[in-house]
């Protein structure tokens, strides 16, 4: 790399370190991203799902990089009723992660950002409890690069942001255990991302199907780690795939940990900021971290640029990454928490009734917001935040 100092370095290259390299390269920082795997994108981690209007907010969207574009969601109560909703989001696209995440490095480098893979980072730089930099192993040689401000992007098991004295251990009641198979050779309606919901099913999450082709899809569940056995998530979703898809091709699997935790109130220590699933900005309803993290390391990148130009790079000068993510993240989160919390309660029971409840109702007034708004109508204090997460 171009010498050992930076105004900017970011450690992971996933959406939101990504998102962060190429806004603070565009805001003219001298910026270097680093990913420890080898190869960028890859494991994937994620089901992969998201609406295209998000996406459409940071890059254009290229069909190198999409598996599926699906027009809307079905979800099946605990007794098996389906409930079918368009038109809430637009149209929605499930990626190819491995190619997405290569594609935002790419972007990153194209902006002026140097990017480097096979690189672990180990430990921070610290001079008088200010960061100022990382150290990272590469083949054996260890390298230290100083820099203004650094950003941790290193996803739910954060270490950058646990090195530097922040908070980062998510309570088991907040951190879902997920397991996903790629199946093959299976009869579904791809033109739909289908839920499956129920205590059976999945306690205290959902059993998703994203369609990756006409007969190809990514299977996988979440279940509440505190609620659960270790090796829940692969047994339910084993027998799920046993009853539904008999006989179809397992051909990949995947295992990781979800944060459905309200947003870290203050991901930021001196020198330093956190961007993605390291600050818990997981949608903690959904599940679903790319969008948001793309929103958080867009603002990262742009914060830590101009703090790299002041100089000014306290805790206290990096509020400014704070205030902008309230509106777009904290609070939405807030209140996303809030209703996930009330959701958990409802019994099958409620759920087969609520199922039973929308379908009678006109296709058109089949709306997200409308199921919540009827499946939480024993906890009225509840439909505010529905109201205002929907609108």
């Amino acid at each position: 790399m171009a010498g050992d100092t930076y105004d900017v370095v970011i450690v992971g290259a996933g959406p939101a370190g990504s998102l962060a390299a190429r806004s603070a390269a565009n805001a003219g920082a001298k910026t270097l991203l680093l990913e420890r795997d080898p190869v960028i994108g890859s494991p994937v981690r994620c089901g992969e799902g998201i609406s295209g209007r998000n996406l459409a907010r940071f890059v254009t969207i290229q069909d190198r990089w999409v598996a599926r574009i699906v027009q809307g969601v079905i979800l099946y109560a605990p007794n098996g009723t389906p409930v079918t909703v368009e038109g809430d989001y637009g149209v929605g696209y499930i990626l190819e992660r491995s190619l997405f995440d290569r594609y935002l490095a790419e972007l990153a480098a194209e902006a002026g950002a140097d990017v480097l893979s096979r690189a672990d980072v180990d430990s921070l730089i610290l001079d008088d409890h200010l960061v100022d930099g990382v150290t990272y192993v590469r083949f054996g040689k260890r390298h230290r690069v100083r820099a203004a401000v650094t950003i941790g992007a290193d996803g739910v098991e954060s270490r950058v942001g646990r090195w530097a004295g922040l908070h980062t251990q998510i309570r088991a009641a907040d951190l879902e255990s997920a397991y996903q198979f790629y199946l093959a050779g299976i009869d579904y309606d791809a033109r739909y991302c289908h839920f499956y919901l129920g205590e059976e099913v999945a306690p205290g999450g959902y059993i998703w199907v994203f369609p990756k082709g006409e007969n190809v899809a990514a299977v996988g569940i979440g279940v509440v780690v505190r609620d659960t056995e270790a090796g829940t998530a692969y047994r339910k979703l084993k027998d799920f795939v046993d009853r539904h898809y008999p006989g179809a091709s397992i051909v990949g699997e995947m295992a990781g940990g979800v944060p459905v935790s309200r947003a870290f109130k203050n991901p930021i220590a001196n020198g330093l900021l956190l961007a993605g699933d390291a600050a818990r900005h997981c949608n903690p309803l959904t599940g679903g971290g790319i969008y948001t993290a793309m929103v958080a390391g867009f603002h990262a990148g742009q914060v830590a640029a101009q703090a790299a130009a002041t100089g000014r790079r306290t805790a206290r000068d990096l509020q400014e990454y704070n205030h902008r993510l309230e509106d777009e993240i904290v609070r939405p989160h807030q209140r996303a928490y809030r209703i996930k919390e009330g959701v958990t309660k409802l019994s099958d029971d409620a759920l087969n009734r609520t199922a039973r409840e929308i379908n009678a109702l006109a296709p058109a007034e089949r709306s997200l917001k409308n199921i919540f708004l009827a499946a939480l109508r024993s906890q009225p204090l509840l439909a505010v935040d529905v109201i205002r997460a929907f609108v």
